[in-house]
Order: C-alpha cells, then sequence, then structure tokens
C-alpha cells in the first residue's frame, strides 16, 4: 500500500498529512475516494476488532481453568452461556491500549509477537518431529519439504525482524519478562493448590 501512495504521491508523499494513503486516494479520485478509503478501513477495523473480541476472550477463558489467571476470569453466563468475564476484561485491555498507545506502535509490536509466536511454531516442528507425535494417530508429525521449511521459516521471520527498532525490542522483552513470570507465579501457585 506504501508504493501505491508513492507512485501516486511521489516526493509529497513526505510531506503528507498523517493517513497518506486517504490523501493518496484524495489525489487520484478526488474527495469521494478519501472518504471510501476511510470508510472502508474503519469497517475492516471494526470487524477485525469483534473477531478479535469473540476469539480472545476463549483463551482468557482457558488460562482461567488451566488456573494461570484467576478463577473469575474463567466465569460462564448463565444465559448466554459466554465467558463474560473474559469477553469485558480483553475489551477493556484492548480499548486501554488504543486510548494510550498510536496505531502505529500497536501494528508494530502486534505484527513482532505474531512474527515470534510464528517463529515458535516453526521451530516446534523440530521436536514435534524428533519426539515422533503423530498426527490423528496414523503417522508421525511431517511436514512438506521436512526440516528445511520450517529452517526457512525462521531464517526469513529472523531476516525481518532485522527491521524493528531498540524501543520496540525493549517493548517486547518487557511483555516477555512480564508474562514469563507471571506464568511461572501462577503455575507455582497452581502446584502447590494441587498438593
Amino acid at each position: 500500500m506504501h508504493l501505491v501512495a508513492a507512485g501516486l504521491l511521489g516526493d509529497s508523499l513526505a510531506t503528507s498529512t498523517a493517513a497518506p494513503l486517504a490523501f493518496a486516494a484524495e489525489s487520484f479520485l478526488g474527495t469521494p475516494g478519501r472518504l471510501l478509503l476511510l470508510i472502508g478501513a474503519s469497517i475492516s477495523m471494526f470487524g477485525y476488532v469483534s473477531g478479535m473480541t469473540l476469539a480472545v476472550p476463549r483463551a482468557l477463558f482457558r488460562f482461567a481453568e488451566d488456573g494461570l489467571l484467576p478463577k473469575v476470569v474463567g466465569s460462564v453466563h448463565p444465559e448466554y452461556r459466554t465467558p463474560h468475564v473474559a469477553i469485558v476484561l480483553q475489551t477493556f485491555l484492548v480499548g486501554s491500549l488504543a486510548v494510550f498507545n498510536s496505531f502505529e506502535q500497536l501494528a508494530v509490536i502486534s505484527n513482532l509477537a505474531a512474527l515470534l509466536l510464528y517463529a515458535g511454531c516453526a521451530a516446534a516442528t523440530f521436536m514435534l518431529r524428533k519426539r515422533g507425535i503423530r498426527q490423528d494417530g496414523a503417522v508421525p508429525f511431517s511436514v512438506p519439504g521436512g526440516p528445511l521449511v520450517p529452517f526457512i521459516t525462521i531464517g526469513l521471520i529472523a531476516w525481518l525482524l532485522t527491521s524493528i527498532t531498540q524501543a520496540e525490542w525493549i517493548v517486547l522483552v518487557a511483555t516477555l519478562v512480564v508474562a514469563s513470570t507471571f506464568f511461572a507465579v501462577a503455575t507455582k501457585v497452581s502446584g502447590n493448590a494441587a498438593r
């Protein structure tokens, strides 16, 4: 999209507003084009956030069931049978992040976290193959191309991560430290409670 904006705006892209795609749409299609792009982007973002509001609370619900979050987070609404506390918690957290951060910061952090998750999944294929984990009980876990595809995937992700700034790394590492500490404490507490 940035290339499209650069192609339409040329050198004026550097001095354009904070919404270069809307500015490009206005240059190409006039005010109706700018309005159409902004409305489309708003609908798209609302759809994405709505989808996440339906999906992410299920993970919080499961964490509560496993004892990694307080039990109240795993509460199920008596009438609607939804994890209502997890939905409210997730909506509050997302709303707070949106209010106190810029879209660019959130997009970078979100993509960075997703890339690290994908790298972890690619690395996990090595362990799954080594342990002989079976898929659907039939054959050991395998991926097309054997270990070459996960290796290439990890390499490409490492290359993509070279564009991350030091400040973004600090935020991510701090988040991982807090999450890991929370996980370790919750695991220890749930282990002591099981005894």
